[in-house]
């Protein structure tokens, strides 16, 4: 696995009647399964999420690199921009005395 002092992160997050729990290691990225029920539920389900993460950790510690080209940021900025500005021009737009965030 590439962790050989044993050292486990485990994070469990519950709402609703739903957990999520995730599992890392040093130098690995983060594994995460997904249990309905409470927490008696999800204690019961760690030692077999520690192991299905250690056995995908000991095929590819990291995943995969994205090999495919991100779409362009400049498009949506100046989609923004233009409804922004429409929004101004139509007199759409909500004064409320607080600054704006963005």
């Amino acid at each position: 696995m590439g962790n050989e002092n044993g050292e486990l992160k485990l994070v469990i997050s519950l709402k609703g009647g739903k957990a999520s729990v995730g599992v890392q290691a040093p130098e690995c990225d983060p594994v995460f399964f997904g249990v309905d029920g409470g927490l008696g539920d999800v204690l019961g389900s760690v030692p077999g999420f520690v192991d299905e993460a250690k056995r995908r950790w000991g095929t590819s510690k990291l995943n995969p690199e994205c090999k495919t080209q991100l779409p362009s940021q400049a498009e949506a900025a100046a989609a923004a921009k233009r409804t922004a500005a429409t929004s101004k021009a139509r007199g759409t737009t909500k004064q409320s005395g607080q600054t704006p965030m963005f």
